[in-house]
């Protein structure tokens, strides 16, 4: 559920969950319908999670929690952990209680040189792109800060935390490490996640960066229907952390005719049901983030009609 397209972070691999003209979500009796028609499509439907843009920049984040707690969803987000803890117990009490922090690198240099994706430029006049003014070292270091106490307060909260760091070339092996270390020392879950638009270059990296730590691979999990895989890999000193990627898994009436096939460039494949809401006050429902046409992105009543959607049903049937 893409409840805000707003983010302070212009991280250089942010995919955008495939696009940026969306509105914010607020909880209302039409969202409420939509989630209902869609439960009754796929009974299996048992979480929702938040993505954006930054999920807590929208104001009514804890009123959305609250209204799909009551539907009987666990509620889930990512974040970039940029709240304070006045904030992270309100959206707890409204029943969101799994948070996937992002956090890619200790080091604000580095964190730095990471803001230089969309939103980094800034539209003048058409055709005419300015850069923007970098982020400060100060700035940097505060948003570290103030995530690694986010972190640390949500899980003495009795929350479930997971941190999230993205992976795209050899050059964030040193970022990861760094990462790793600190979530090892205070006991947090990890997962190392693949930058989508670097292909092999960071799939590589990753599995380079988990033989210099000596990981071992323990478990290997799967979600039927979806494209989502991951790879549990322990320590030497039993710490245990996740290798989060894509496997083949595709939706023959989206995909059939696709020449993203063909050519060898789709990245995700079919990751999962994206409900977003446009500008124009339209609910839609994203089933790809590279392509936009019919088969991909239509409206919650068009997806209820669709053969996308009798394909997903025989999945889980």
């Amino acid at each position: 559920l893409r409840v805000t397209d707003v983010c302070p972070w212009r991280c250089s691999f942010c995919h955008s969950e495939g696009g940026r003209d969306t509105a914010d979500l607020s909880w209302g009796p039409e969202l409420k319908e939509v989630i209902e028609s869609l439960k009754r499509a796929l009974p299996h439907i048992r979480e929702v999670h938040f993505t954006g843009g930054e999920p807590t920049m929208n104001p009514e984040l804890a009123a959305i929690a609250a209204g799909l707690s009551a539907l009987g969803l666990e509620v889930k987000t990512t974040t970039n952990g940029q709240f304070d803890e006045s904030v992270l117990r309100k959206l707890m009490e409204a029943g969101l209680r799994h948070f996937n922090f992002s956090i890619h690198s200790f080091d604000p240099e580095r964190f730095r040189e990471q803001q230089t994706g969309r939103g980094a430029s800034r539209l003048v006049q058409t055709g005419d792109m300015v850069r923007k003014k970098a982020p400060s070292a100060t700035w940097a270091t505060s948003q570290i800060e103030r995530e690694k106490s986010m972190i640390l307060a949500a899980r003495d909260l009795g929350a479930t935390v997971k941190i999230n760091t993205v992976v795209s070339s050899a050059a964030d092996q040193r970022n990861a490490k760094e990462v790793l270390d600190w979530a090892r020392e205070h006991r947090i879950p990890l997962r190392l996640l693949n930058d989508l638009g670097n292909g092999q270059t960071s799939l590589d990296a990753i599995r380079e960066f988990i033989r210099r730590v000596e990981a071992q691979d323990v478990l290997r999990k799967v979600t039927i229907g979806r494209s989502s895989c991951s790879t549990v890999y322990r320590l030497p000193d039993g710490y245990e952390f996740v290798f989060k990627q894509i496997r083949d898994q595709r939706i023959a009436s989206m995909c059939r005719e696709c020449p993203r096939n063909a050519n060898g460039t789709c990245e995700e494949q079919f990751y999962g049901i994206r409900l977003q809401k446009n500008i124009r006050g339209e609910f839609r429902v994203r089933l790809c983030l590279q392509e936009t046409n019919r088969q991909t992105d239509m409206t919650w009543q068009e997806f209820l009609r669709s053969p996308q959607l009798k394909e997903i049903q025989s999945f889980l049937a």
